[in-house]
């Protein structure tokens, strides 16, 4: 009944909730407070409550009513703009089944467990995305234009492209031993984890200069990366790079490995 009518004073003020708090209000004057968000403007009332019963449910510390509760109240504490919108006929599906899921998830393993990848606004690979709370991260484009979280996806290559990239990297880039018939060209051959492979096929390079804006912020900017899709002979793809331009950066140039095709 409290979602139901909640949602009603949502509607008038054109509003969505982000976050609802319920208070309740035990005769003894005890009061516990229980928080739940959502992925995505709600005002949908059955929704709303099933989403605080599964974060009842969660409670390691499961509600006690004592002798009853004198009162139960029911609040947002987050709101943003939702107009409405067409639903069923033609209408493009509008995501509400994700939104659903990753709520319920949220509601049932705690927000910082269901996260998502979050694109940032950088060339580094490895500073390319931040992972994040997923319903932090689930936000329209408007929403999320105000946010730290405003770059978007690059766009996706066709189905039957190859990638250019791993879908996953290291934690941290691997160095490799190789031997390269000239010293800005790719590898023969590498040595990873004590195992030699011999290159069968190589793709690139795609360079990748260094940030120098961090220099203004009294960092090192890095070296420039040279990028190698390469193959060895069993048929196992790498993602190798070498680090500092051969003549102008430095003498000795580094080779690290990045990651794997699947």
């Amino acid at each position: 009944d409290l979602a139901r009518d909640l949602t009603g004073v949502l509607e008038r003020h054109g509003e969505g909730g982000r976050r609802f708090e319920a208070a309740f209000f035990r005769s003894d004057g005890a009061v516990r407070r229980v928080a739940a968000g959502t992925a995505a403007p709600l005002r949908d009332g059955a929704r709303l409550a099933a989403l605080f019963r599964e974060r009842l449910e969660a409670l390691a510390d499961p509600l006690d009513p004592g002798f009853g509760y004198d009162v139960i109240r029911l609040s947002v504490t987050a709101a943003e703009p939702l107009t409405a919108t067409q639903s069923g006929f033609d209408a493009e599906p509008d995501g509400a089944g994700l939104d659903q899921l990753v709520d319920i998830l949220s509601a049932r393993l705690g927000p910082r467990r269901v996260t998502c990848l979050a694109a940032l606004d950088s060339h580094i690979p490895e500073r390319a995305a931040v992972r994040v709370p997923a319903q932090k991260a689930w936000r329209s484009r408007e929403t999320r234009a105000q946010t730290s979280l405003a770059h978007d996806w690059a766009e996706p290559a066709a189905a039957d492209a190859p990638l250019a990239r791993p879908p996953a990297l290291f934690p941290a880039p691997e160095p490799v031993e190789t031997l390269a018939e000239v010293p800005d060209g790719p590898p023969l051959r590498f040595r990873w984890r004590r195992v030699l492979h011999e290159v069968a096929r190589a793709e690139g390079p795609e360079r990748i200069a260094p940030e120098w804006w961090t220099a203004l912020d009294g960092n090192r900017p890095g070296l420039t990366r040279d990028y190698f899709r390469v193959e060895d002979t069993e048929g196992r793809r790498f993602w190798l790079y070498r680090e500092g331009t051969y003549g102008r950066e430095t003498s000795t140039p580094r080779w690290f490995l990045h990651g794997l095709f699947p």
